[in-house]
């Protein structure tokens, strides 16, 4: 038995919200303030019916109280929808009784399916939960409305009336009355907040070995037990009973007590809870002592407190559905206790051994990460002008027909690049060296990287496109920038294209590819546009006019005989030309000379782009020396403060972060 469905309305962040869950573990992400904590409360409603203030009902709604609120006062309401299968021949589950008065005997007769000679049922019951104000209050509400003229005089009335709310519940599908306590008794569920401590442990354990004191069975045992331990102690305090014992007896009515027929009588009866006195304690494996909870360290006993909610119901006498919702287990636990937390829970799921319902919410990437695609569902406070709403998207029926793209997540959504499901924008790259150096490029064009939440995605390659279906298509809408490189074949045979071969490129296939499959407006492609092929020669082409910053950009990465050169000819290739036979290494020679000789050509045969062609010389140089080593460029250039504050933007990333800050 589980939750299949929950629909929220004018509840918290939701006004009109559905959402589906799995049967077993259900990760659900998403930054602060998306709805995570309430959609947790949402659910422990149906087990318990906390307190509710003026701030659970949905604040925009509330500011619109002057049209919606006039002739009613607002309500909550929250619908269930349980999905329980049983088998005709499964004489044990109980379980269709604490259901029956949320289904009908048409939905039963219609859920009957044969199963060779075995039929089974697929139930599926809705329980209705509105929290509204009593009926009897309404035209004091309504009298009491005409005097408010502010958003703040209406928070401040609803709360005078807050105490005159009820709750009441009903079959959702015949809108039948139910019980409050049937409701209330579907499921067991546990709620681990974010805050936690050491007494958590110890309250679901007692509660356990509570459990099993009131079982019949054990009833007469334990009370033959607590005989047992009255008659021991009374031989250990006989002395103390004995003297007691006589002084009573000594009382021959001096003070009246035979006129009421009343003695004084003496008797021991430990009448104590037994789970009082069990304790869980936590034993040092090397030192072999024993240290109470409260005085162990917070993340295991986190760990200590989840592991005993997971694995307590194997041992429950009959089937008791639970239900356990985490508030963010991540926090008081390392990164790797987080990880190994989430494989135990995921092993747990796929062999179908949870034995309950859980709900987790969290924003950390390491349990994204290892939490599995089919288990994870985003979730978003979307705020537009035409009205706010939280959405959601299970990111299993997201990739239902993406198979390619859910395949390689699987493989490559680590802990860096899990990240993504968090942000409110991407920005997916190539490699290591475009990570590193958009914070400052962000920085210098006024697009906020931090506050912004944008995360920089590294792909380590050109296979965008299974990064980019995440959000193709998915209702959490995020920005999407790609910035990846054109790859232009500037030398070919060694010989050299022209600008005009440059200008009129084709797209690179899979530029090509990226901008038909995508045609949706929260993903945009940028690339090169000056003459470079790469993010590096780009780069070195939009500095080239800054001679200190190109100075410093060749330095970086030219040997020592052409660091020489740099320092003496600068950026004037007549003198690299004339001087060349200068250069100390042979092997350096070569290659330079090889690469003069091409440049020097194509420069001859289209003299309007002579300079051009001097500046694509040293970008390609540049690049020549860069493209092993473009992590360690982008750190050296980040080190150097001097060419980090002078060092501009390459136009195309210009572009792409102004459409990303829109």
């Amino acid at each position: 038995m589980y939750i299949q469905k929950i629909t929220l309305r004018n509840y918290r962040n939701f006004n009109d919200f559905t959402m589906k869950f799995r049967k077993g573990l259900n990760v659900i992400i998403g930054s602060n303030n998306s709805g995570k904590t309430g959609l947790l409360y949402a659910i422990r409603l149906l087990s318990s019916s906390s307190p509710i203030s003026v701030h659970d009902f949905n604040k925009n709604n509330l500011l619109d109280y002057a049209t919606k609120y006039r002739d009613d006062a607002p309500r909550i309401e929250i619908e269930y929808e349980i999905r329980h299968e049983i088998s005709e021949d499964d004489t044990e589950d109980e379980s269709i009784i604490k259901l029956v008065p949320f289904i009908g005997m048409k939905e039963v007769e219609q859920a009957r399916q044969e199963d060779g000679e075995n039929a089974t049922y697929s139930l599926m019951a809705i329980v209705k939960l509105v929290f509204s104000l009593e009926t009897k209050a309404l035209a004091d509400y309504q009298k009491a409305l005409n005097d408010v003229k502010t958003v703040e005089e209406y928070l401040s009335l609803l709360e005078t009336f807050i105490d005159r709310y009820e709750w009441s519940y009903t079959n959702g599908s015949s809108d039948t009355p139910a019980d409050k306590k049937d409701a209330m008794g579907i499921f067991d569920i546990r709620f681990i907040e974010a805050e936690r401590t050491s007494e958590n442990v110890s309250k679901e354990t007692k509660r356990e070995i509570e459990a099993f004191t009131k079982d019949p069975d054990n009833i007469q045992a334990i009370r033959e037990l607590k005989n047992k331990l009255s008659d021991d102690l009374k031989g250990v305090l006989k002395p103390a009973l004995d003297k007691m014992s006589d002084l009573f007896e000594k009382e021959q009515n001096e003070i009246g007590l035979q006129q009421g027929n009343v003695s004084i009588f003496q008797n021991l009866r430990p009448d104590v809870r037994v789970s009082d006195a069990y304790v869980t304690d936590v034993k040092d494996t090397k030192g072999d002592y024993v240290v109470p909870l409260a005085y162990n360290g917070l993340g295991y006993n986190n760990l200590i407190n989840i592991y005993m909610l997971v694995k307590l119901t194997e041992i429950r006498k009959g089937k008791d559905f639970s239900i356990l919702c985490l508030e963010e287990p991540e926090a008081h636990l390392h990164p790797a206790m987080q990880y190994k937390l989430f494989k135990f829970l995921r092993k747990l799921d796929e062999e179908d051994k949870l034995n309950q319902q859980i709900f987790v919410t969290t924003h950390s990437s390491n349990i994204s990460a290892v939490a599995g695609i089919d288990n994870m569902f985003m979730l978003d406070y979307c705020r537009a002008d035409e009205g706010s709403e939280c959405c959601q998207q299970s990111l299993e029926e997201h990739f239902q027909d993406k198979k390619d793209a859910k395949q390689h997540l699987t493989k490559f959504l680590d802990v860096t690049r899990s990240d993504m499901l968090f942000a409110n924008k991407v920005i997916l790259v190539e490699g290591i060296a475009e990570k590193l150096l958009l914070p400052l490029f962000m920085e210098k064009c006024n697009c906020s990287y931090e506050d912004a939440h944008i995360s920089i995605v590294e792909i380590g390659g050109k296979h965008f496109e299974h990064f980019i279906e995440l959000f193709n298509g998915n209702a959490v809408n995020k920005k999407v920038l790609c910035i990846t490189d054109c790859d232009f074949p500037w030398i070919d045979d060694n010989a050299m294209k022209s600008f005009t071969d440059y200008a009129k490129r084709e797209y690179a296939t899979h530029i090509k590819k990226l901008n038909e499959k995508f045609p949706i407006d929260n993903f945009y492609l940028v690339s090169q546009v000056l003459g470079g092929q790469t993010f590096e020669d780009e780069l070195f082409l939009a500095n080239a006019g800054n001679l200190d910053v190109a100075k410093a950009l060749l330095k970086i990465v030219l040997p020592d005989c052409l660091s020489q050169f740099v320092d003496t000819y600068a950026l004037d290739f007549a003198q690299w030309v004339a001087n060349q036979g200068a250069i100390s290494n042979a092997k350096t020679k070569k290659k330079v000379g090889d690469m003069i000789t091409i440049f020097q050509t194509a420069a001859s045969s289209d003299a309007a782009n002579t300079d051009k062609y001097h500046h694509l010389f040293f970008a390609q140089l540049f690049l020549a020396y860069a493209k092993t080593r473009k992590g360690d460029v982008a750190l050296d250039i980040l080190s150097n403060e001097d060419l980090a504050a002078q060092i501009a933007v390459s136009s195309y990333i210009q572009e792409g972060l102004e459409w990303l800050s829109k």
